[in-house]
């Protein structure tokens, strides 16, 4: 992606792409949104910065996630940590993914959805750092 002189002569956004035909499209980069205008991408939410998770229990929900695929980064010490997102019923936690090292894995979450970690462990979870983005 670069800033790139267009046919119509103006700068945008936007790559250069060869077509089959040999000549070259111009795609221009786009942010997709909601029915209400609000950006789909670009969403970044901290969901714990050196926090202890006790035995059989999660963290603070972060509520109003904008739905979307994400990108669920956790570093932990100890046995595993669940991402939970809370079901239709507003009272049920559905597990999303679980990590037993620190790491990455993407996720899928619901429209204006609340997420929390989990501990299933009968240990404390240890320097959680956590983010979906």
């Amino acid at each position: 992606m670069a800033l790139t002189r267009i046919p119509t002569g103006g700068y945008d956004a936007a790559q250069a792409v060869p077509v089959p035909n040999g000549q070259v499209a111009y795609v221009r980069a786009f942010v997709p949104v909601d029915g209400n205008g609000n950006a789909l991408s670009g969403n970044s939410y901290q969901l714990a910065s050196n926090q202890t998770i006790a035995a059989t229990t999660g963290t603070t929900p972060t509520t109003s996630i904008q739905g979307g695929s994400y990108l669920w980064d956790v570093q932990f010490t100890g046995t595993s940590v669940t991402l939970q997102s809370l079901g239709s019923d507003g009272v049920t936690w559905r597990d999303v993914a679980t990590r037993t090292t620190s790491g990455t894995t993407g996720v899928v979450i619901g429209q204006n959805a609340s997420v929390r970690l989990y501990n299933s462990n009968n240990n404390a979870v240890t320097g959680v750092y956590s983010s979906l983005s």
